[in-house]
């Protein structure tokens, strides 16, 4: 499970790793892609999040593991997403926390296809700062990375 403000680096560096260990990878952003024909229309969240939550219990249910990639800058969605993931069957759940500064994630976001408005990334800082993810959520490991490159060089628990 990414959490993380966008321009983090969660999409380029999750997406890699779930190809590495074939993990299949599920990513809301996509899921309006498909829907909606854009990422950053809201107006569809709950479908959009059902249908995240089906393709995430299926691949589960399929002996798969799985790859989250959204902000989960909320605490009340990561423990809504681990007591699903427990439910559907994951044997462990790890968190992937991509601590980037505002202003990285601002200056990161301009570069990207669909660029996220600042006062959405202004309000997701504030919920990652009042509520910042915590093993005590659930999680059986939180790493937390500062810079991205680290990423690229841990060697997630898969088997």
């Amino acid at each position: 499970m990414a959490i993380g403000l966008p321009g983090s680096g969660k999409t380029t560096l999750l997406k890699k790793a779930a190809k590495r260990y074939d993990l299949t990878y599920i990513s809301r952003d996509d899921i309006r892609e498909e829907m909606l024909g854009d990422a950053l229309v809201q107006s569809a969240n709950k479908q959009v999040w059902q249908e995240a939550n089906r393709k995430t219990i299926a691949a589960l249910k399929s002996g798969r593991g799985v790859v989250l990639d959204s902000c989960f800058v909320e605490a009340w969605k990561r423990k809504d997403a681990i007591a699903l993931l427990r439910e559907s069957g994951a044997d462990r759940v790890i968190a992937v926390f991509f601590n980037v500064s505002i202003e990285i994630s601002k200056e990161r976001n301009l570069k990207r296809k669909y660029v996220v408005p600042n006062r959405a990334i202004d309000w997701m800082y504030e919920r990652l700062k009042e509520h910042p993810p915590s093993k005590d959520e659930g999680f059986d490991a939180l790493y937390t990375v500062d810079k991205t490159e680290e990423f690229e060089r841990m060697e997630l628990a898969h088997g």
